[in-house]
C-alpha cells in the first residue's frame, strides 16, 4: 500500500512539473521523443562533404498542441536555407541540397504536446 501511495506522489510530481515547465523523454535520432507542454530550441551540426551532397532531414509524429519547426542553414549563418512547420499529424521527408561545408539542422518546439520521431543526416548523391 505505501508503494502505491509513493508511486502516486511520484506521478503526480511530474505531472506538476511537466504542466509548469514542460517535459521531454526520449533520444532523438534514435527513438520517438515524447514532450509534454515542451519549447526549447536544440542545433545539430552537419559536415557536407563530396559530389552534389545533401542533407536529408525525416520527421514523423503527432503533436495534439503546439507545433514543430525544423531549419536547415549553413552554420554561422543567420538567414535560413529552408523552413518547414509541423502541427498536428505529420510524417514528411526533407531534401536539402547543399555545397561542400558546415551546415545546422535546428529544431524548434513551442508549447509542444505529443510525439516525434527526428533523424537528419548528410548524404551524397554520386551517380
Amino acid at each position: 500500500m505505501r508503494t502505491l501511495i509513493v508511486l502516486a506522489l511520484i506521478a503526480a510530481g511530474v505531472y506538476l512539473y511537466a504542466e509548469r515547465f514542460g517535459l521531454a523523454v526520449g533520444y532523438a535520432p534514435f527513438t520517438p521523443v515524447f514532450y509534454w507542454n515542451h519549447s526549447g530550441e536544440v542545433v545539430y551540426p552537419l559536415r557536407a562533404t563530396g559530389i552534389r551532397p545533401f542533407v536529408k532531414v525525416v520527421v514523423a509524429g503527432e503533436l495534439r498542441k503546439g507545433s514543430l519547426e525544423v531549419e536547415i542553414r549553413r552554420s554561422g549563418q543567420a538567414t535560413p536555407g529552408l523552413v518547414r512547420r509541423y502541427q498536428g499529424r505529420f510524417s514528411d521527408e526533407l531534401r536539402y541540397p547543399v555545397e561542400t561545408g558546415l551546415y545546422e539542422v535546428v529544431f524548434r518546439l513551442k508549447e509542444a504536446r505529443g510525439q516525434v520521431r527526428m533523424d537528419w543526416v548528410m548524404a551524397r548523391n554520386e551517380f
